[in-house]
């Protein structure tokens, strides 16, 4: 502490701020102040990492501009949990190293949440693409990236799938938001309503995504399970054959209307007991079928097309 910051006494409003017990450097030549609490920091650090941090003390500053501890302060009004995450990233080259493939979604949307606010509001381009790829490890934005979470059985928990959902629209983030709603279609419509994270709206979209993947499923995807065609080149008969599916039970088809998974693949060709040239067009069909309801995903929940999102986030 300076002579300056000892010469008077301090302000009402100095005496109920509180210094960060981690980020309250006697070499930092910044204080930034969140909700009370105050971080003395490096601004060329911050500067670094932000335009918008870098600009805030580029300019001449008059005589009477705020300070604190002797520094230029700024109050930010922001979440003091969220910018002592960042602030976690910024002085610990290896923080994003805690997440690992096992982190738990909820855990992994805590970690990274408060990172990526700060990081998209004050223009921290490295770090909110580094907030962005963790994200989208779990929420693809394209067919080979939804297979790949199906193989890796990755564990999808009603409660923490939620969360993405607003945290994605309050950052700009609409790559993930598709295969989001995709998976919140599969919560019951009970848990749905009663949800107190996602917006009506938001909710509203997901029960009527629920019937559009239904009616994809039903037409596109897994439509040889409920009314089988055999191919034009069969001789053996396959569409008039006994094992051949060609009707489910009816509890079966109610467990499918609740549950749609348009974009499961089946794999089960052998159980049929059709013949190799039915086989051979019931699985291109059935291949064509998920590329159409993947380009068709963002529709269903009002999301525009994939050419949209990836306009949205790229500005």
């Amino acid at each position: 502490m300076d002579a300056s910051s000892t010469s008077r006494p301090k302000s009402r409003a100095e005496v109920s701020i509180v210094r960060h017990p981690d980020f309250y450097f006697s070499d930092g030549s910044v204080v930034i102040i969140v909700e009370k609490t105050a971080f003395r920091v490096h601004q060329s650090l911050l500067a670094r990492h932000s335009d918008v941090f870098k600009g805030m003390w580029e300019v001449p500053q008059p005589q009477r501009a705020d300070t604190y501890d002797g520094c230029p302060s700024v109050i930010l009004q922001d979440s003091v949990n969220d910018f002592v995450d960042v602030m976690k990233v910024l002085y610990d080259t290896f923080h994003f190293d805690k997440i690992n493939p096992d982190t738990s979604l909820s855990h992994l949307i805590t970690f990274i949440a408060g990172i990526l606010r700060i990081s998209t509001k004050y223009n921290m381009l490295q770090l909110r693409n580094k907030c962005i790829d963790i994200i989208q490890e779990k929420f693809p934005s394209s067919l080979k990236g939804c297979d790949e979470v199906l193989t890796r059985g990755i564990k999808y928990v009603p409660s923490e799938i939620v969360r993405i959902i607003p945290l994605a629209r309050e950052t700009t983030v609409p790559k993930v938001l598709p295969w989001a709603f995709y998976l919140c279609a599969h919560i019951s419509v009970d848990e749905i309503l009663a949800n107190n994270v996602l917006s009506w709206r938001d909710k509203a979209l997901c029960l009527a995504g629920k019937e559009r993947l239904w009616e994809l499923q039903k037409k596109e995807t897994h439509f040889f399970l409920l009314d089988f065609k055999q191919a034009p080149t069969c001789t053996t008969g396959c569409q008039t054959r006994v094992m051949v599916p060609r009707q489910l039970k009816l509890s079966d088809i109610e467990s499918l209307r609740i549950n749609p998974h348009p974009l499961e693949e089946y794999t089960d060709w052998k159980s049929l007991m059709i013949c190799i040239k039915c086989q051979a067009m019931v699985e291109s069909q059935h291949k064509e079928g998920r590329e159409k309801v993947w380009q068709k995903l963002p529709t269903l929940f009002h999301l525009g097309t994939w050419d949209d999102i990836n306009k949205d986030q790229s500005c």
